[in-house]
């Protein structure tokens, strides 16, 4: 299963849709839609009738489309996976064991000692992935609940997830997303100002840009916009 992502890249568009939560993905894979049905149809619908140096373009131009958009899509799919990766480097942890001998009774204390305190950190190693399952499995069904644009419930999902785990980042930048679709601009500066004082967060710099680009244009066109009613 965890290749079946490789899948999206044959779509131009649908890997920043559906890995990364991107709109421009989806305005991408309709635009390639459009082209391809374009193309298809000057083919075989308009053959004879139109120049034949125009059908080649318009086929070359969508072949063009498809292998660029495929090239992009193995790079955001590449982009997630080390993402994914060091998601779960983020929360691994290493659980000493130690080998109880016969040797003394004074050493045998000694390593039950040791032994009651790594149960205690397997215990912990248990609970941490437990959290880490619960966390993945709300930024999932929240990524779901954005991508269908139901807000609320998306937001009350990423909620739960950062209450479960406050260091989640992919929850964060979501979240970040999330605020600007809702139009509550101020608060995802903040929450970009938060974001990047995270030990990681210089990881996720090429969205963390991309949403305070995007926040740039709207207050700039907002900004216009006051601007041109005032006067």
């Amino acid at each position: 299963m965890k290749h079946m992502k490789w899948i999206t890249c044959i779509w131009p568009g649908l890997s920043r849709l559906w890995l990364h939560g991107q709109w421009t993905g989806l305005a991408i894979a309709a635009g390639f839609g459009v082209i391809f049905n374009l193309a298809i149809i000057v083919q075989l619908q308009l053959a004879g009738q139109i120049d034949g140096s125009v059908q080649t373009a318009g086929l070359l131009g969508a072949l063009a489309f498809w292998i660029g958009g495929c090239l992009d899509g193995i790079i955001m799919t590449v982009h997630y996976g080390h993402q994914q990766e060091l998601s779960q480097q983020r929360h691994s942890e290493v659980v000493d064991t130690t080998e109880v001998t016969d040797d003394s009774k004074n050493l045998l204390n000694i390593n039950d000692g040791k032994k009651r305190t790594d149960s205690s950190d397997a215990v912990e190693e248990i609970n941490a992935e437990s959290s880490q399952t619960i966390t993945d499995d709300l930024f999932i069904n929240a990524r779901n609940q954005y991508l269908k644009g139901n807000w609320l419930q998306c937001e009350i999902l990423l909620e739960s997830a950062l209450e479960e785990y406050p260091g989640d980042l992919e929850s964060r930048l979501l979240q970040i997303s999330l605020l600007r679709l809702t139009k509550r601009y101020e608060e995802a500066l903040v929450e970009i100002t938060q974001f990047q004082k995270w030990d990681g967060a210089e990881k996720w710099n090429f969205e963390i840009t991309r949403e305070v680009e995007l926040l740039d244009r709207i207050l700039s066109k907002l900004e216009d916009s006051e601007i041109t009613h005032a006067a």
